[in-house]
């Protein structure tokens, strides 16, 4: 797996728990196409938690005192603001955070179904407050991309996802960006 992030390595990712919730945030939504959207490393070393759970994680883990493990988490907590949906923020948000069990690694993964979003233009412009450009990362240093997907002229046959992705190291990005290089467009751009 990854090399470690740099910083103090005696500070660590917050531990991730599953409770078993959804894919969506506040449960609810679209959440058998989010479901399908998010990533698994498939990695008996890398803990997984959906829904919920990750949102209470990517909190969590922004908060750490080791700079360069939480600035992966912050823009992921500031996208989780720009829906409001029944009053609570980052509902109708799918998520998957992910957690190496040494605490040095993770991640985390935003799924946005588009038909849920009733202001493509507002969404675009919060999350381009709080979004970093795009960035392959390396070994030790942050990663992250945004994708919208299909590309909206491809729309018409289905449901189309805005998915964002942060992760403390270049290897967190390389395989779930894989899935959308080839059929997916940059965003928020």
């Amino acid at each position: 797996m990854a090399p470690t992030a740099d910083g103090d390595p005696t500070v660590t990712l917050p531990p991730l728990t599953s409770t078993g919730a959804g894919p969506v945030i506040g449960g609810g939504g679209a959440a058998p196409g989010i479901s399908q959207q998010l990533f698994s490393f498939g990695n008996p070393d890398v803990q997984e938690a959906d829904g919920t759970d990750a949102a209470r994680f990517i909190t969590a883990a922004a908060a750490v005192a080791n700079r360069d493990l939480a600035s992966v988490f912050l823009p992921l907590q500031r996208a989780l603001g720009c829906q409001q949906s029944a009053g609570k923020p980052g509902t109708g948000f799918g998520a998957r955070a992910y957690r190496r069990t040494d605490g040095q690694w993770g991640g985390a993964m935003l799924v946005i179904a588009k038909s849920s979003i009733s202001d493509v233009d507002a969404l675009t412009a919060c999350v381009k407050s709080g979004w970093r450009r795009a960035t392959a990362g390396t070994p030790t240093s942050m990663c992250n991309s945004g994708w919208t997907y299909p590309p909206f002229a491809d729309t018409r046959r289905g449901e189309g996802y805005f998915v964002l992705l942060a992760g403390t190291a270049s290897d967190f990005c390389g395989t779930p960006n894989e899935k959308y290089r080839n059929n997916a467009s940059g965003w928020p751009s």
